[in-house]
Order: structure tokens, then sequence, then C-alpha cells
């Protein structure tokens, strides 16, 4: 917006606008999208003028031309149905809105991919075409039924049960009924042919939209018509009324003075995009509707670290020290894996057993806290000890010795961080680096994100919190992004820096000082935890779980969060797919049958033996 002649402005007007969004979008009615024919367009559907002239017959073409310039849609429409008659009119619609121009349309992108975050009530459109029913269905959100034309009963049911259902306020390209057009179509729907009857029909039910929920306007110009002229009639009977838009700004400061007039009559907060070209207004819109979901979908706590990474990246690979043996017979498998790194296909998941030198595994762990509290007989079932000290303790003192563990153990990087801080040095089989992978741990430490830092590597710290204000949900942070609360995980589709991604399952400690430290330990917290996977993982995260195969390392896979998370991601995949690195003799065969294969190696080894085929693989490839 920095070259239009009102930039300034125009900044302040979006900035209030996405205030006043955030926080209706954020409450518990939300936005409902009402979606205009600026939406159908960009799928190669005519606009109403280009529909209209392109079935015009000859001889009406120039008194139809005119009655356009005066913006009476309604009247150029129904002297086209006089001269065609109702089937020939039909014909016309049907064709122009039919579902076989869909077909070809990839519905999981773009601006209308984004409209099931927006909402989880009712969708409002005008348009006669589907668009926006095969855009809910391809993106997991279908509506539990369409009302079609002035039917108030079902449109004032949806509203007030706040439930999925789409309403087409003109109507269906295949049902001439429920259609609302032209200006006989008009009159009937809306009451002038029957004002006794205006209750009952769309006027009555616009009424009540209008007053009592805030409308999102996406691909509507907001022009002369009969839905504009109810919005002004109920902003001046209704004080406090807001309705928002997404609005190219006119280029003349007259025309967007005369815009933003118009827009202030109606009640609606317009938020402003320039664009030249027709595929430029689609990414504007795009673009705007994606920083509205993610506004509505977290909660920003702190503002995002000016501080550069730090530390110095190593200034050319270096093979991994000399350590165990790398694992015998499994050349198939590293082949496999390297190409899974390569091409970006691979997730990992850290377990306690990278660090066996400072003694954190998850026995040595929970029998020092047994010890501490007196509670040695319960050491057979590790997750009893935390609850034990948690219930007849407090939660506090539980968490506080915890840290203390921390402080006492000799947390330095081990072979693992060794392979993840090299990571800049691996390149693909084209000579491109490799891209960023997923991690998955379990671990408290934040060495491995400490350790990112001094390599200088990009990541997002994806955290979860098992207790306090926040409990059920997940911090997320960026170099390059605020510090937040992810509140409607599901509307997190992508994140915004190509970098890795860890996701700390279970919590754990912060030396900077910015995440809140809670610790999934206690049998209770395993099991709200499983319970709440996957609809607590933003979605990213489900379809990167559901789309890759993972690779544990040093992780025993007893935890219910971690089964829970195993089943999720094996779902849709029958036999094995995974591996888990880790000394374990028992339950090999439960873990095959869902999903994961286990090599009992030693993690050391297996990671070393991984990292010097990816050095000396790009050191070929240079």
């Amino acid at each position: 917006m920095n070259d239009h002649e009102n930039a300034d402005w125009v900044d302040r007007s979006n900035a209030e606008t996405l205030y006043h969004l955030e926080r209706q979008g954020r409450s518990t009615p939300g936005l409902i999208p009402f979606i205009g024919a600026g939406v159908s367009t960009s799928f190669g559907f005519k606009d109403w003028k280009g529909l209209l002239i392109g079935a015009c017959p000859p001889s009406l073409l120039g008194e139809v031309e005119r009655l356009l310039g005066r913006n009476k849609y309604e009247q150029a429409a129904e002297l086209i149905l006089q001269a065609l008659g109702p089937d020939a009119f039909q014909n016309m619609v049907t064709a122009a809105a039919g579902d076989r121009q869909l077909e070809r349309f990839d519905f999981t992108a773009g601006t209308v991919s984004l409209l099931p975050q927006l909402a989880s009530g009712p969708v409002i459109t005008t348009n006669f075409d589907r668009i926006i029913e095969r855009a809910f269905a391809a993106n997991g959100a279908p509506f539990e039924s369409v009302v079609s034309g002035p039917r108030p009963d079902l449109i004032v049911d949806a509203l007030h049960g706040h439930r999925r259902v789409l309403i087409k306020l003109h109507g269906d390209w295949q049902d001439r009924v429920g259609r609302t057009f032209a200006k006989s179509d008009y009159d009937a729907h809306y009451g002038e042919a029957q004002p006794e009857r205006k209750r009952e029909l769309l006027t009555g039910a616009e009424r009540l939209l209008f007053s009592s929920r805030s409308l999102l306007f996406i691909g509507a110009s907001l022009g002369p018509d009969r839905t504009v002229k109810l919005l002004k009639k109920v902003q001046g009977q209704h004080a406090g009324v807001k309705h928002f838009a997404i609005m190219s700004a006119p280029g003349s400061r007259d025309a967007f003075e005369e815009k933003e007039r118009h827009l202030r009559d109606c009640g609606v907060l317009p938020l402003w995009y320039r664009a030249a070209t027709s595929s430029e207004h689609g990414q504007q819109v795009e673009r705007l509707v994606a920083e509205i979901v993610e506004r509505i979908s977290v909660q920003t706590l702190a503002e995002a670290s000016t501080a550069p990474r730090h530390g110095k990246s190593a200034s050319k690979p270096v093979l991994p020290p000399a350590g165990p043996a790398a694992p015998a017979g499994l050349t198939a498998h590293f082949d496999r894996v390297e190409r899974l790194i390569e091409a970006g296909r691979l997730t990992f998941f850290l377990g306690s057993a990278i660090h066996t030198r400072a003694k954190l595994m998850a026995q040595h762990f929970y029998s020092e806290l047994a010890r501490v509290f007196e509670c040695e007989a319960m050491t057979d079932e590790r997750f009893a000890v935390a609850q034990y000290i948690a219930d007849r303790h407090g939660r506090e003192t539980l968490d506080a010795e915890i840290r203390k563990q921390f402080s006492r153990a000799k947390l330095v990087p081990t072979h693992t961080h060794e392979f993840f801080a090299a990571w800049s040095h691996y390149q693909t089989s084209a000579g491109k680096p490799v891209p960023y992978p997923t991690i998955f741990t379990t671990n408290y430490d934040d060495i491995l994100e400490h350790h990112l830092r001094e390599a200088r590597l990009p990541f997002h710290l994806v955290t979860y919190q098992a207790d306090g204000p926040h409990k059920g949900l997940f911090f997320h942070e960026s170099d390059r992004e605020a510090l937040r609360i992810i509140e409607r995980p599901q509307n997190i589709r992508s994140l915004s820096e190509d970098a890795f991604v860890l996701v700390k399952l279970n919590g754990g400690l912060d030396r900077r000082g910015r995440i809140r430290e809670s610790f999934v330990t206690t049998r209770l917290d395993y099991w709200d935890l499983a319970s709440r996977i996957p609809e607590v993982l933003p979605d990213v995260l489900r379809r990167t779980l559901t789309r890759q195969p993972l690779l544990f390392l040093g992780h025993g896979l007893a935890a219910q969060d971690v089964e829970s998370l195993v089943r999720f991601a094996h779902r849709e995949h029958t036999g094995p797919r995974s591996w888990a690195v880790v000394h374990k003799q028992e339950g090999i065969e439960y873990w095959r049958q869902c999903g994961v294969e286990i090599l009992d190696q030693d993690v050391d080894a297996y990671v070393n033996e991984l990292r010097r085929r990816l050095l000396r693989g790009s050191k070929r490839r240079r």
C-alpha cells in the first residue's frame, strides 16, 4: 500500500480494522464470512456484468449496457429473462455457474482453502456456483447442510445454533425456485410483491443477520444493491454494529474518500489492499485472509527477539570423531534413510538415551526423584513416582526438583546434537541444501536449541504446556516471529520461515526465560496429552506426521503420548514404515504392528554413520 496516495492513512485504517477483526474473531460468536462474486471470478466465472452481457440477445445489448452503466443489474437481468423466457434463462445460469467448470481446480490452495479456518459456524454467499461447498469439503470441513434461497426458518436456525451451514441467500444454479437474480426474483424474495410477508422472506433474515452477527465480506464490492441498502438501514438503527470487508483501494483520492464514506454508512470497517492485475487481486486477498486467520488463532505474548543468532558455524564439514563402530548389516537401511533426509521426508524423534553420559535417561531420572521423596517402592512404575510427588507435595515442588536435577547434570552436546548442528554442510545429490527436518523430542533440556543457535541454524520452537494458564496448548517462536500461544492449532497450516521445526512434546526448560517452564511428567499428564493428540498439534505437524516416516533416536516408546502420536502417524499406513534406534529387547512385535521397527543399536554409532554418509556425499558432490 506504500504507493497509494493515502498510504499513511490506509496503514492506520488497516491497523484499526485488524485490531477489531482480531478481537471479534477470537470471541465466541466469531466472524461469518460473506462471500461475493469476486471469489468466483478467480475461478474463471464471469462477474454479474460479464454474465449478463454474454447472455444478452443482440437486439437488447444497447439497453442492457445502459442499465448496467446505471448499476441497475436487477432490471437488466429482468429484461433478458423476459426476452429469453424462463427455461432459456435458467439454461444460461446453469451453463455459467455449473459444476463442470470446477473439475480442474485445486481447492486446497488459495483464498478458498483458508475459509474453513475463519469460521466454525455459518458461511453466507450470494453466488450461485458451488465453489464454497467444494472448498470446505476439500479442506476437511464439509457443511452439514446448504440452505438455498429465501428459507428464513433454516437461516435463523443456522445463525442461532452457530452451525456449519452454507447459506446461499440468492439460491443455487440448479434451482430456479430459490434463485434471486432478476427484478421479479428480488421483488418476490425481498417482499416487494407481498410486503405483508417481509418478515418471512430475505428481508427479515438479512435484517437479523446484519444486526446480530459480525460479517467479513470477501470478494464483495458492496455496491448499490438491496443487500447494501439493508446494511445501511441496520447501521442507522443499531449503534455499535460492526462488519468488515477486504476491499481494493480506489486509486484517486476522491474515489477513495467516497468509498470510505459509503462503507462507513454501511457499518463496515475496510481492510484495504492495492492491486493492478486480477492475479494481484487474488494474491492480496489471500495474504490478508491468511493474516486474519493467524491473528484469530494465536495469542501473542512477546514480540520477536531482536538478538541476532550468535556463535559461528564450522568453516568446513568435519567428520565425526572416532566412536562406536558403525552398525553392521544396515547398508540398505542407511541408503533409504539418507534418501529420505535428502528429500525432506523424514521426521526425527529424540529420547533421553541420547544423554546416556549425563544420566538423564528416564530410569535414572525417576529413580532420583523417588530417592529424594522417599518413594523408592514405586520406581517399577516410573510415572507413578511423579504423580505421587505432585499429589503429596504439590506440583510446584515436583517442578522445582526437576529443575534441580537438570542444574546438577552435565549437559554437553552429544553425537546426536552434533549431527543436527552440522546440517548446513549436508547437500542433496543435486548439490542443493538438504531441507530442514521436523524434530520431536520428549527431553526437557534445551541443549539442542542452544546448540542450533551456536551453529547459526534457524528453527521454530514449539513447546507444550502441561499445566498453568495455557494448559494443553503449545508455545511457538522463531527468530523472526513473536512468542505466541497457539489457541487454534487446526488453523496453523504452515510456518513462515524455512527452518528446523523443534517440537518439545513434553515441555521443558528455557534458559532464556521466555517460555514458561512446564513438564509432562506425572501419570495424569501423559494420559491427558495422549487424549489430546492429534487435535492439540498444529495442522502443519499433523500433516508432517501422516506423510513422513519417523526415526526415533534413543526413545523407549513406552509413554502413552508417544504411542498416541505413533498410532495417529501410522493410521493410514499398514506395516512398519518407521524405525526406533534404541537398546530394546521386549515389545518388538507390538511396536512393529504399530508401524515401528526396532533397531537394537547404539545411538551414537548410528547417528555418526548417518553423519559420515551425509558429509561424504556432500564432499563428493562438491
